[in-house]
């Protein structure tokens, strides 16, 4: 009978054994898989955290001068998401194909950057071009700069004597221009320079003003300020770019300010390039500029630009061409062909 109920003992304690074998077989596994799963998604976040990092890498440009403030004028986001990555691959294809292949004969440059999620792209966009007439929005810049301290800036008067040969030659002639022995006020000047491209309110503006302030804005955003007189002066069309960018900000100038300088503008009268492949109602604030000049071969080489911002919808873009080649005619179809392309992408998004 004792040793019956020894047995018994024996089977329940083997028993118990076992099933606590089971429970820590159970937990173990339990351990290795949970880790298992923590470790992954570790990886998982650290990868992911990764290309977090490099989709969304940064370059910042911060105005240099304060001692309390670090002043952000510019800040680009590198790539873009999923679905702007395959519009930008789009348009890339379709103005390399179309246009690019298509002229051979010619240099195209452009650069584009959605104003409402920051990315950016283009073609070429490090080529150097001669700013020609472009330079005329960061001397108006500056003029507005000198606004915000002195209010009075746009009633100063100055008169126009004399002509100037290496600014009056252009070939594309303003459709209003400055009478000899005339007065003007500083304000009505801004307006024949942006409005009507007129180079001789440009150069009666520049030798009023301190070329230093002018250089300064370049300087602010890291661009190498270019002699406005120099026909060997050059620029990409992805730094010209940055001038719009901080009135579209409103970074540089005051809120006030930022907005007269678009509007004014929105006032160019140059209905080809940029404009011509938009739709008449879109309104558009930009600047154009041409350069003839010859190359070492003595060749008559042509250069035509348009830059700006096209206040599409709820999808504003800035987008600036560049291009050189023979005929200022071809060269203002490739610009309104570029334009087009880039809007209907837009309108399909």
């Amino acid at each position: 009978m004792e040793n019956k109920k020894n047995n018994k003992y024996i089977r329940i304690g083997a028993a118990r054994n076992k099933y606590f074998l089971y429970v820590v077989i159970l937990f173990l596994a339990l351990i290795m898989f949970y880790g298992g799963f923590l470790i992954g998604k570790k990886t998982e976040l650290n990868n992911l955290g990764e290309n977090e990092k490099n989709n969304n890498q940064t370059k910042e440009i911060r105005q240099s001068g304060y001692k309390f403030i670090n002043p952000l004028l510019e800040c680009e986001v590198k790539n873009t998401s999923s679905i702007l990555k395959s519009s930008e691959l789009r348009i890339k294809k379709i103005i390399q194909e179309e246009i690019i292949e298509k002229n051979p004969e010619n240099n195209i440059s452009f650069y584009y950057r959605d104003l409402k999620n920051g990315p950016a792209f283009g073609l070429n966009e490090q080529m150097q071009y001669s700013p020609a007439s472009l330079l005329k929005v960061p001397l108006m810049i500056a003029y507005y700069k000198y606004a915000e301290k002195d209010s009075d800036i746009f009633d100063k008067e100055i008169t126009f004597n004399n002509p100037s040969p290496e600014f009056y030659q252009q070939e594309m002639r303003p459709a209003k221009s400055l009478e000899i022995g005339k007065n003007y006020k500083v304000g009505e000047l801004m307006e024949f320079m942006i409005k009507y491209s007129d180079n001789e309110a440009t150069n009666l503006l520049f030798q009023n003003m301190n070329l230093d302030d002018l250089n300064m804005i370049f300087s602010d955003l890291g661009i190498n300020a270019p002699n406005l007189y120099d026909p060997n002066n050059s620029i990409t069309t992805k730094d010209y770019a940055s001038f719009f960018r901080i009135l579209y900000n409103a970074s540089y100038l005051s809120r006030d300010m930022s907005e007269k300088a678009l509007g004014l503008l929105s006032t160019v009268d140059y209905k080809n390039g940029l404009v011509a492949g938009v739709p008449d109602n879109v309104i558009m604030a930009h600047k154009f500029g041409e350069r003839e000049s010859l190359n070492e071969n003595k060749k008559i080489v042509r250069q035509l630009h348009d830059c700006g911002i096209i206040y599409y919808s709820d999808r504003p873009y800035l987008l600036c061409i560049m291009t050189k080649g023979d005929k200022f005619e071809d060269l203002s179809k490739i610009i309104s062909k570029i334009s087009n392309v880039i809007y209907k992408e837009m309108s399909d998004l």
